[in-house]
């Protein structure tokens, strides 16, 4: 029992295996819950299946795109536009774009990796392509016509005689609301009109006029801003602290302090900030500190 512990190679390697099995069998039996042979839906749509998660059609008309991709700056409210806008047949002016609003998009996960294209830009095309042929299909049963010889444009499908159907006036309670398929009739390339032009971003007059271009621009009704304020160092605890000339500054609302915790809650951002690196007496205790500083209320 006592003789000296002897490892080889073969030993390792077997002991690493016996590790690598119990992993593999967890993603084995994640993997079963699909059916062997099942094609995978393309992009984000293989977790949000639904087309009406990605295009709203109103019976006025209206459409709308879902992303659950935020706009950071990369241009992907333009982008995600045009690729509706062409599969859907509708000019690019006419489509409204939701981008990552947890009530209302996909949850799409982080906007990073350059990944809202490759995953929302994908599934985004290959809906609009099977809501256009659901829209293609309902006008060939109310026209009695065949699918082949009907068209699509401009918002409408087109019979042969010339007569338009509207995709408003076709669209029907729950018509959208139906999973995607693993493959898509998508338009050819080289009958692009919207993605083979370039369009002015969506996104830049709102950052060079002073307009709401991201979440931080957001003002609402009655909103106010708050700044929590730090403690002097790590592990710093607060037990105590006189917040009452920072009650009176302009604009402030209230001084939260609930144990460890404090901050300040102000009408405008800007009298927040001011409030927050105001100086107030705190006491303040820790291996680091003193049992009393100066510290901001």
């Amino acid at each position: 029992m006592n003789a000296p512990l002897t490892m080889d190679r073969r030993h390792v390697l077997m002991g690493g295996g016996a590790i690598i099995v119990s992993f593999s069998l967890g993603r084995t039996a994640a993997q079963q819950q699909v059916p062997a042979g099942t094609p995978k839906r393309p992009g984000s749509l293989a977790t949000t299946p639904y087309l009406d998660s990605w295009i709203r059609i109103d019976a006025d008309g209206r459409l709308t795109v879902f992303t659950g991709k935020a706009e950071l700056g990369q241009g992907i409210k333009t982008a995600l536009q045009q690729i509706a806008a062409e599969e859907l047949d509708v000019p690019f002016e006419l489509l409204t774009l939701t981008t990552a609003d947890t009530k209302l998009t996909a949850n799409e996960g982080y906007t990073a990796g350059s990944h809202s294209m490759q995953d929302s830009g994908t599934a985004i095309q290959n809906a609009a392509a099977q809501v256009r042929d659901l829209l293609i299909g309902e006008a060939s049963r109310r026209l009695s016509q065949p699918i082949e010889s009907l068209r699509t444009e401009n918002g409408a499908v087109i019979g042969p005689d010339g007569t338009r159907l509207r995709y408003g006036e076709l669209v029907a309670s729950g018509m959208l609301h139906v999973q995607a398929q693993p493959s898509s009739r998508l338009k050819d390339p080289v009958t692009f009109k919207v993605m083979a032009r370039s369009i002015p971003r969506v996104d830049i007059p709102a950052k060079v006029t002073g307009g709401a271009a991201y979440v931080q621009d957001m003002r609402l009704p009655g909103m106010l801003h708050a700044r929590v304020v730090r403690p002097p160092s790590y592990g710093a605890r607060l037990t105590d602290c006189d917040t009452s000339a920072v009650e009176r500054m302009p604009g402030v609302v209230k001084v939260v302090h609930d144990g460890n915790f404090l901050a300040v809650v102000a009408a405008t951002e800007f009298q927040s900030i001011k409030a927050m690196g105001a100086r107030g007496r705190c006491a303040v205790a820790g291996k680091h500190e003193a049992a009393k500083a100066r510290r901001s209320a």
